[in-house]
């Protein structure tokens, strides 16, 4: 028959149905949620935006690529990181940014991103303990100056 589905009731978003390999295991959870350890990554249609949803709680964030986001945003993540997320190279991570909305201003964390994995679907926030990257980063509209924009 078809792939697995798990169906995630969501009183946010109604009722979610997402494939096994949309689901993500975060062994240490997310920052203030750490007992929340699996995620459920869901597109939004026609936007480059994400839901991150918690699979057995009411939780979620929105998130954006970070190449969507800002220009010029790296960083090294250290050797427990790469082996929590089971990553071989680079490539095997996607680096995503949570987005906070807040009087009708949209804004990124720069600062905890969120590190997805999608061979070995494992995912953790990360913060950034060598770079002075901002909680609340401004996110503009494509063709505002400042970065990449949405």
């Amino acid at each position: 028959m078809g792939e697995r589905m798990t169906l995630i009731r969501s009183d946010r978003y109604g009722d979610l149905h997402v494939a096994e390999e949309q689901i993500y295991r975060f062994e240490k959870g997310i920052v203030g949620w750490q007992n929340i350890t699996h995620y459920a990554l869901i597109g939004i249609e026609d936007t480059p935006f994400f839901i991150l949803h918690a699979v057995d709680e009411q939780l979620s964030f929105i998130l954006i690529p970070a190449e969507k986001a800002v220009l010029d945003y790296g960083f090294e993540i250290d050797d427990e990181t790469v082996a929590l997320l089971d990553a071989k190279q680079p490539e095997d991570v996607v680096t995503f940014l949570i987005v906070n909305i807040i009087d009708d201003n949209f804004y990124v964390n720069l600062k905890a991103p969120v590190l997805l994995a999608p061979r070995s679907r494992a995912g953790c926030q990360y913060v950034i303990h060598d770079r002075d990257y901002p909680l609340r980063f401004p996110l503009r509209r494509r063709g505002e100056a400042g970065n990449a924009g949405a």
